[in-house]
C-alpha cells in the first residue's frame, strides 16, 4: 500500500490512521460487496489491489477492529480522488463519517493540490459542508472505459450498460413512444440463465444480473423483472425471502442513478415500472413473451389514447358541433370510442380473445391513468 505519513486522530473511542500495514482490505470489501453501491461487480482482488496503491485511511474501533474507512488515490501533486469512504452500519451516528472525510481533505498527501474529486449517490450536504462542489464546466470531462489492454470488469460493464448520459436520449431508446404508421415496435425479451441465487448471491451480483434484465426489456414491471431473475436462476417462484434481496438491489440501482422508477397506480395497489436512468417512460410494443399483466399500465394507456384517436376519427370528444348534424356525427364518435370497444380494440392489438374480469380490470386501470394524464 502507498505509504502513510503517520496521520493519527482521535475520535472518541475511535481511532482514524493511514497506517497502510493497519488497513484491512478485506473488512472495507466485505462492506462495499453488501453497501457499496458504487463498487457493484468489484471483486475482492481489486479491492485489494486498489488499496494497496492508494493512501489508506481506517477507522478502528476500541478492539482494534477497521469498522470504516476511505481511500484517496493521487499524485501528490495536482490531482487527487476520494472514493470508498465508508462506516459500519453499526458505528454511525458518532461522526466518524465527518471525521475520516476531513481526515481525508487534510491530508499531507492532497495538501495543495489543484483538484480533489470524488462521485456521490446520496451524500451531497456532507461534503459540500467540506467546501466540495458541483466542478464548473462538466461539458470538459471525458472518460474511457474500460481502459484498453485490461479486462472489462463486472462494475464497468454495468456502467457502461446503464449510466445515462447526455446523449442517451437520443442515441439509445427513442423519444417517440409510438408512431402509428409503423405500428407497435417488437418487444425484445432477456433470455438468461445461470444467474446465483438471490437469497445467498452477493447485493452487488444481483444488482448487476438485475440491470441486464432491465437493460434488454425495460420499460418493464418491476414483477416481470423479479421473475426473470428467478427463472434464470433455475426456480419457477418468486418468494417473499427471494424477493427482498431483489428489491434491496433495485435499490441500489436506482442510489446509483443507473435505474429509474416510475409508480403508477393500478387501482389495487402501486404498480413499479423499470427503465434504464434516462431513456423513454413509455415505449409501446407487441405483447411478445410477456401476459397482458406484465405490461406496464402507461404503454397500455399510451395504446388506448391512440385506439381512442382512431375510433373518433376527425371529430375529437372535446369540440363543439356548430349545428345540429354536427352533434350527432359526435355522439357517434363517441359511442365507437367506448370504454368497451377501446378494451376490445386493446386485446386485438395484442392478439388476446378472451375479456376476463381480471384483463378488464386492469385495462380499467389503463383507461383511469390516460384520462388522469389528460386531465
Amino acid at each position: 500500500m502507498s505509504g502513510g505519513v503517520g496521520l493519527e486522530r482521535r475520535c472518541g473511542e475511535y481511532v482514524i490512521s493511514d497506517d497502510p500495514a493497519r488497513f484491512d482490505a478485506d473488512a472495507m470489501h466485505d462492506f462495499l460487496e453488501v453497501e457499496g453501491y458504487w463498487a457493484t461487480g468489484r471483486t475482492r482482488e481489486q479491492t485489494t489491489e486498489g488499496a494497496a496503491n492508494s493512501v489508506v485511511l481506517g477507522v478502528y474501533g476500541p478492539d482494534g477492529s477497521m469498522v470504516g474507512g476511505a481511500r484517496i488515490v493521487t499524485d501528490r501533486a495536482t490531482f487527487g480522488w476520494l472514493t470508498d469512504v465508508y462506516v459500519l452500519a453499526e458505528h454511525r451516528g458518532l461522526g466518524l463519517g465527518r471525521a475520516v472525510v476531513a481526515a481525508a481533505c487534510e491530508h499531507p498527501a492532497v495538501a495543495g493540490i489543484k483538484r480533489l474529486l470524488l462521485k456521490t449517490g446520496d451524500a451531497h450536504e456532507l461534503y459540500r459542508s467540506f467546501g466540495f462542489t458541483e466542478p464548473p464546466g462538466p461539458e470538459g470531462w471525458m472518460e474511457l472505459q474500460p481502459v484498453p489492454g485490461g479486462t472489462e470488469t463486472a462494475d464497468a460493464a454495468a456502467d457502461r450498460a446503464g449510466v445515462a448520459g447526455p446523449g442517451d436520449a437520443e442515441g439509445g431508446m427513442p423519444a417517440l413512444t409510438y408512431d402509428p404508421a409503423a405500428g407497435p415496435r417488437p418487444y425484445t425479451a432477456w433470455q438468461g440463465d445461470g444467474l446465483p441465487d438471490p437469497r445467498t448471491a452477493p447485493a452487488s451480483q444481483v444488482a448487476t444480473h438485475l440491470l441486464e434484465i432491465v437493460s434488454a426489456e425495460g420499460p418493464m414491471t418491476a414483477d416481470r423483472a423479479y421473475r426473470l431473475y428467478i427463472r434464470g436462476a433455475g426456480s419457477s417462484k418468486v418468494t417473499q425471502r427471494a424477493r427482498a434481496p431483489m428489491e434491496q438491489a433495485l435499490g441500489r440501482l436506482t442510489l446509483r442513478g443507473q435505474v429509474d422508477v416510475d409508480e403508477l397506480d393500478g387501482g389495487s395497489g402501486v404498480q413499479q415500472v423499470l427503465r434504464l436512468a434516462g431513456t423513454s417512460a413509455v415505449v409501446v410494443r407487441e405483447l411478445g413473451e410477456r401476459s397482458l399483466y406484465e405490461v406496464p399500465l402507461n404503454e397500455i394507456a399510451e395504446l388506448v389514447g391512440h385506439k381512442r384517436r382512431e375510433l373518433l376519427g376527425r371529430t375529437g370528444a372535446g369540440d363543439q358541433p356548430v349545428h345540429a348534424v354536427a352533434g350527432v356525427i359526435q355522439q357517434a364518435a363517441l359511442r365507437r370510442a367506448s370504454p368497451e370497444r377501446l378494451k376490445r380494440a386493446v386485446l386485438d392489438g395484442y392478439g388476446l380473445i378472451r375479456m376476463t374480469q381480471a384483463a378488464e380490470q386492469y385495462l380499467d386501470a389503463a383507461l383511469t391513468l390516460l384520462d388522469e394524464d389528460a386531465s
